[in-house]
């Protein structure tokens, strides 16, 4: 991987705090904690032991396929 590849990489990222991801998702910063804690949670960023950051193309990506049909969930229960 080149050098050059790397800094487009990581200059075409859009990262997010802990904070911007709770602020996102409109949900606690207790609960991102949670996620993290779990394992199930969007690929991350580890700065620092104190600064994780979230790039929000993964987030999107995590975010959709957490999507749930519903007419999928009503046909398994007939089952």
């Amino acid at each position: 991987m080149s050098y050059c590849y790397i800094l487009v990489k990581v200059f075409s990222m859009q990262l997010m705090s802990i904070e911007d991801l709770a602020a996102y998702m409109d949900d606690s910063k207790r609960t991102i904690y949670k996620y993290i804690a779990s394992g199930d949670c969007p690929p991350y960023i580890r700065i620092s032991a104190k600064n994780i950051k979230f790039d929000r193309a993964d987030v999107d990506a995590w975010l959709e396929s957490k999507k749930v049909d519903p007419k999928e969930m009503k046909e398994r229960k007939k089952k």
